[in-house]
């Protein structure tokens, strides 16, 4: 479990984890959609970890924000590298 942690972490980085806004967010989507999947169910039990941490002890406050970010960031890629759904019938 901790080499599938490491992974995601590994992946997170290396996607630079710099998503402005419009083209510069485009440019860093360059995995595929079933791995950003597989990322942001990661962040989402990582988040889930680090809020209910950061109900204990504020100094997790930090953590909660990192997750949030990387889950909009990943969430983002996703709905840009995804597949789009037509209502063709």
């Amino acid at each position: 479990m901790t080499v599938i942690r490491i992974m995601a972490a590994t992946f997170a980085l290396s996607m630079g984890m710099a998503f402005a806004s419009g083209a510069a967010a485009a440019q860093q989507c360059k995995h595929s959609a079933s791995e950003y999947a597989q990322v942001i169910r990661h962040f989402e039990s990582e988040a889930a970890k680090a809020r209910m941490l950061a109900d204990r002890n504020p100094l997790y406050e930090a953590d909660v924000g990192y997750y949030t970010a990387a889950l909009a960031a990943a969430r983002a890629c996703h709905r840009n590298v995804g597949p789009l759904a037509t209502a063709s019938r």
